[in-house]
């Protein structure tokens, strides 16, 4: 795998593997990297930016409450010509049999004292493709885990 230099507000080419699709955006791999994930915010300029930011503040707490384990990292951010946010984080492998609920709870718990309205379950989906807490593992950091991927 090839490292992938992160320009600041320089949105990379995306893939045309689709990894998701919520209320906010679209989630794409990017291209000839996919251990990274773009998305795409689906509103314009300041309701994306500002989903953008509050993502970002989310992630960094839940990465810090769990030793950097329990939430995706950002590397890059930004606005595009149509005033769309974006931003590339990296992607979750999911890993099968998943993880137990009990650890699973342990890190909802920590997710909702950050940000109580959360979008996520308390308990398990039976399919983890609908879920923003996926048990898998980074590319840097291959021991599976359970990981918020979307708060």
């Amino acid at each position: 795998m090839t490292p992938f230099s992160h320009i600041p507000g320089v949105r990379p080419r995306p893939s045309i593997l689709e990894l998701g699709r919520g209320a906010d955006g679209v989630v794409v791999e990017v291209l000839d990297h996919p251990e990274l994930v773009l998305k795409e915010m689906n509103h314009p300029f300041k309701l994306g930016r500002n989903r953008i930011a509050l993502e970002q503040r989310i992630l960094h707490a839940v990465a810090a409450a769990t030793t950097h384990r329990g939430a995706t990292h950002v590397f890059n951010q930004g606005t595009d010509e149509h005033e769309r946010s974006w931003l590339v984080r990296e992607r979750v492998f999911d890993v099968h049999p998943r993880g137990s609920q009990s650890t699973r709870t342990t890190l909802i718990e920590i997710i909702f004292q950050i940000h109580p309205s959360a979008d996520v379950s308390r308990l398990m989906l039976p399919d983890p493709t609908f879920d923003n807490v996926r048990w898998g593992y980074t590319a840097q950091d291959p021991e599976p885990r359970w990981i918020l991927i979307d708060p």
